[in-house]
């Protein structure tokens, strides 16, 4: 059988792309692979996997699209396959050049910038924030006299990176003269003042296959030492039906797309939900242990399946009523400075996966996005009100001894 020639563009290593026993997603005798992936990440690559393996840094941009020449004299390209959020326009791009189908770079866009995403959601119909794309803070004056307040963010950024509330003139002159804490282009956009939810969705042809609308019990735009970042899947009503139809809507705009998205959502306070954005890919912060805890399902597969030309594994609901909704968290250090002890995390039965994101001996900084913690957890049970007890019940139990470091040490 001739084998199928995938290029996978990697950022996390190649463990990423295996099964919980080990076995890679893409079969050997199958799948003949060009694996691009950081240098510090060969290790994770076994004997027989990959056929060939093209160090990168995937951070770069130039030098991933700097390998299409290559890739193009080389023996035809039949898939590119990626799951990691900064290396999806990448792929679209590797098949608009090499000529292989799936989401084109002009698709992925939608799903990356964030000024063409709400352009192209919002011409279907669908409520988003006024927007302008911006080259420096003063130039969001007059959208911030219109609503008086206002969130710059990155086009392209992820994990509330950069993301700067204004509430002032004074306070934009400020980013002025300051500047702005991310190196890519902005826009600003009204603050829309309401709760905000993430609804994560296996998809077929732009419509939901599963949806799950999690409501974020904590602030998206600080990370406050001995915080955390909480969200928990919502009881089964009115709000509950408003957030799956307008997850329907948003997809419906991309027909093209089938894999996992991670949909964030504002609703004010007459009901109304506004988008925020939508990512092409699972969420973090323990969103896919708590699918595969409740279907069965590995969401990161399921992002890489469609892009081999493969349907999405099947949905099982495998829990009694008593375990099928979940929490997730993400705990920031309770101190800065070196963790010098990080007791065993004893668990309850409810506790799906308790993951520390830290190791004794690490620096512990302030975290400035969602996932720099020292901790993830998911947890079941029967409702939002239970699961978020048992979310606060595991933050509580955390023991943690933090050191200070010196300061001549803490920029090492």
């Amino acid at each position: 059988m001739t084998r199928e020639h995938v290029v996978v563009l990697d950022r996390s290593g190649y463990n990423a792309f295996r099964h919980p026993d080990g076995t890679p997603y893409l079969d050997p005798e199958r799948y003949g692979i060009t694996l691009v992936t950081p240098p510090g990440r060969l290790d994770q690559v076994r004997p027989g996997e990959v056929d060939t393996v093209l160090p990168t840094d995937v951070l770069d941009e130039q030098a991933v699209l700097g390998l299409l020449p290559q890739l193009a004299r080389g023996r035809k390209v039949n898939h590119v396959v990626a799951i990691s959020e900064r290396l999806l326009l990448a792929a679209g791009m590797f098949r608009d050049a090499l000529g292989v189908p799936g989401f084109t770079g002009q698709q992925t866009a939608i799903l990356r910038n964030k000024a063409t995403m709400k352009r192209h959601i919002g011409a279907a119909g669908v409520r988003v924030p006024e927007f302008i794309e911006i080259d420096r803070p003063m130039d969001a004056a007059a959208l911030l006299a219109r609503h008086g307040s206002l969130i710059l963010k990155p086009l392209a950024s992820m994990g509330s990176v950069g993301v700067h509330h204004v509430r002032t003139i004074d306070e934009l002159r400020a980013l002025e003269a300051d500047g702005l804490s991310y190196d890519g282009s902005y826009e600003a956009e009204e603050f829309i003042d309401g709760d905000m939810f993430h609804i994560d969705s296996l998809v077929h042809d732009g419509s939901p296959v599963v949806a799950l609308p999690s409501l974020y019990l904590d602030s998206n735009e600080d990370f406050p030492v001995g915080g955390q970042n909480r969200s928990a899947v919502i009881d089964p009503g009115p709000l509950f039906d408003t957030l799956l139809e307008f997850n329907q809507q948003v997809l419906a705009t991309m027909p093209w797309f089938s894999g996992v998205t991670h949909l964030e959502v504002f609703v004010e306070g007459d009901g109304t939900p506004v988008l925020c954005e939508i990512a092409g890919r699972p969420g973090g912060g323990g969103i896919a242990p708590a699918f595969t805890h409740r279907f069965g399902v590995d969401l990161f597969l399921a992002a890489a399946l469609p892009q081999l030309g493969r349907p999405l594994p099947p949905l099982n609901e495998l829990q009694p009523p008593d375990r099928r909704s979940t929490g997730t968290a993400v705990y920031y250090p309770p101190s800065l400075g070196r963790l010098h002890a990080f007791d065993a995390f004893e668990g309850e039965d409810w506790v799906v996966q308790f993951t520390p994101l830290k190791k004794v001996g690490d620096v512990l900084r302030k975290a400035v996005s969602v996932g720099q913690g020292v901790a993830e957890v998911t947890v079941c049970g029967p409702d939002a009100d239970v699961v978020r007890q048992r979310l606060d019940a595991v933050k509580a139990q955390l023991r943690l001894t933090v050191l200070p470091v010196p300061a001549d040490r803490q920029a090492a």
